[in-house]
């Protein structure tokens, strides 16, 4: 026996670690048990998508003013159950209603007209206006005799002891400028002259005659004398004497009474004889659509009242329950500020963010279950979904699609605000023939399994795949068939 060199003793024992394990290999490889398998079997395959979101009314809504201005009425508190439509909150609006009250009366009267343009003329409707013109009439020949009353009082009463010889040879008996007491006398003096022509036409006045004529006449008496009158009372301005100042004054006020009333009695005849004339021409159809129109405007105006009467109301469109009321009477507000809450009695929803990967496998009519962090995991609730937005929502950088799911049956237990942890069933399909996802080999964008033959040769198929599942396992389409066996992987992978 001899001993060996220390150096010879190290390749020695690597040599025989590697030889063993040569071998070691070589013996596993030859045996029947080195592959982990499962058979291919048909199955129900389900696709879930799992997210996280928050419980929601399905409505909410807050609620303030289109319009600034004074809160004047409170009908809802806090906690208090409303209806669609109810008035929750009123400012000042007392001016608006006074304002509809009037464009309703302008409306009832263009109405009124449209239906008796469309009904036409009735007899007994010409007669009434025959006999408004006939009135009418005798009204401008009594206010011509009363214009010529007041003028023969205004000039012959007060104005006349102005002077000496008023009607023959006027002399001013007061003191003036030269100039303006000259033109006084002569225009006196002409006055007279147009008494006698006015007081000569008088009897040929009457309800027969040609109205609009004379009061034409009579309009220029009138207005000679007003213009007299004017001058006097600058005339009579300058002197101390306060009486003379009062005669003038009512002088000028009665001329001008019966100027008016002249005036008025020639407008109020035109008037019935142009309604005369519309009831016995009858309605044309260019009438009734110029009437239809006037209609229409009067119903806008009352439509657009009705509009500034509902802004200063805060209604509720929803049947729910006040959250937060922050209206007080006497307070002034501005328009839009929110100042109301109202969550709805409906169905609660449920609000989460899908991430884009899963987007595509989730659709409006899926269903869902879902637990409640307030409540135990055994107590589960079915949902449905009922929305997904189409556009993204961006949160801390990246993009989610908002998906809304509604409670498929009320529970007095959920409560706005809870947190839910959603599976939601997006593909289910019976039958399918499945392997695990993880036997299946990716190669070059084609998809592969390793198969077991019954003589312990490994085949490798090519396969299609279907849905996958949300358990880990995968529907196979073609490729391969019911009760093969499946390599998983290698016992030395």
């Amino acid at each position: 026996m001899f001993l060996l060199r220390r150096p010879y003793v190290f390749y020695v024992i690597g040599a025989a670690i590697l030889l063993g394990g040569v071998g070691f290999y070589f013996f596993r490889s030859s045996g029947q048990d080195e592959f982990e398998s499962v058979v291919a079997k048909r199955r129900e395959i389900t696709q879930e998508v799992s997210v996280t979101g928050k419980v929601k009314p399905s409505e909410s809504v807050d609620l303030g003013f289109d319009k600034s201005g004074r809160i004047t009425k409170i009908s809802a508190k806090v906690g208090a159950r409303v209806s669609p439509g109810q008035v929750l909150a009123q400012i000042y609006n007392a001016d608006l209603f006074s304002e509809l009250a009037q464009t309703q009366a302008v409306l009832k009267s263009e109405q009124a007209k449209l239906d008796k343009l469309k009904r036409g003329s009735r007899p007994e409707d010409i007669e009434i206006s025959r006999a408004k013109v006939a009135e009418a009439k005798q009204n401008l020949v009594d206010k011509m005799e009363d214009a010529y009353t007041k003028a023969d009082d205004a000039i012959h009463i007060k104005i006349d002891q102005f002077f000496s010889n008023p009607r023959t040879n006027p002399q001013l008996t007061f003191a003036t400028e030269s100039q303006l007491e000259a033109d006084l006398e002569s225009s006196r003096l002409l006055l007279e002259a147009r008494f006698k022509a006015w007081n000569s036409s008088r009897e040929g006045i009457n309800v027969n005659a040609n109205l609009y004529s004379f009061a034409g006449e009579i309009s220029e008496h009138l207005g000679n004398i007003k213009s007299f009158l004017d001058v006097m009372a600058i005339a009579v301005n300058g002197t101390a004497v306060e009486a003379y100042k009062t005669d003038v004054s009512a002088a000028r006020a009665s001329v001008n009474t019966a100027i008016n009333n002249v005036s008025s009695a020639v407008t109020n005849l035109r008037v019935a004889e142009s309604e005369l004339a519309l009831e016995e021409a009858g309605s044309t159809p260019e009438d009734i659509l110029v009437q239809e129109a006037a209609v229409e405007k009067a119903e806008a105006s009352v439509n657009n009242i009705k509009a500034q009467i509902s802004k200063t109301m805060l209604v509720s469109p929803i049947r729910g329950v006040i959250t937060r009321q922050d209206a007080k009477v006497g307070e002034i507000i501005s328009a839009s500020a929110a100042l109301v809450s109202v969550i709805s009695d409906a169905k609660f929803q449920i609000e989460a963010n899908l991430p884009e990967a899963d987007v595509a496998k989730v659709k409006v009519g899926d269903s869902a279950r879902l637990t409640l962090d307030a409540f135990s995991s055994d107590v589960v609730f079915d949902a449905v979904v009922v929305a997904l937005d189409p556009a993204e929502t961006v949160i801390e950088g990246v993009s989610t699609y908002k998906v809304t799911l509604e409670f498929v049956r009320e529970d007095e237990q959920i409560r706005s605000g809870l947190t839910a942890n959603i599976d939601i069933l997006t593909a289910r399909k019976e039958n399918a023939l499945a392997i695990p996802q993880r036997a299946v080999i990716n190669r070059d964008g084609e998809k592969f399994v390793r198969v077991q033959n019954p003589d312990g040769r490994v085949d490798e198929l090519k396969i299609e795949l279907g849905l996958i599942g949300s358990d880990g396992e995968v529907e196979v389409l073609s490729g391969i068939e019911e009760g093969m066996n499946i390599i998983i992987s290698r016992e030395s992978d």
